[in-house]
């Protein structure tokens, strides 16, 4: 003897339900992500402050920024090709390499011709995101 039990449902019922828990499955919690953000710091031919303090670190260890920007503004005008050697060797270098997050930006509107007598120096700044002389017309170059 064998017995069966049916049970009753409804099949307009049934989708909607497995719908449900379906999509319930893939909902996130109520966490929200804080959005990335970059940090901007800034310095000039006159003042070097952001490479004497921690505020380089600082940016980079807060877990909320994306990029840091070594921003480059004022007049370089004075810096000559030796100057221009040693301040990328014992300051933008070290700056950078601290950590992948660390980027350049700004220009550095160096005394026309001086970078073009460092080469290697001057590529190294290009790549790291600053640009050189981008502002001056082609005049001053004569």
């Amino acid at each position: 003897m064998q017995f069966k039990k049916t049970i009753p449902y409804k099949l307009k019922r049934i989708i909607p339900m497995l719908g449900i828990a379906g999509a319930s499955l893939f909902m996130g919690g109520c966490e929200k992500e804080e959005p990335l953000r970059d940090v901007e710091l800034y310095f000039s031919d006159s003042n070097f402050e952001i490479f004497d303090t921690n505020a380089i670190q600082e940016a980079i260890d807060q877990p909320d920024v994306r990029t840091v920007y070594l921003v480059a503004t004022g007049g370089w005008e004075t810096m000559w090709k030796n100057n221009i050697k040693i301040f990328v060797e014992s300051t933008l270098r070290p700056s950078i390499n601290m950590s992948p997050k660390v980027r350049g930006k700004g220009d550095f509107n160096f005394h026309p011709g001086q970078a073009s007598l460092v080469p290697e120096d001057s590529l190294w700044i290009t790549q790291q995101g600053w640009t050189i002389n981008k502002y001056r017309s082609p005049k001053e170059y004569q």
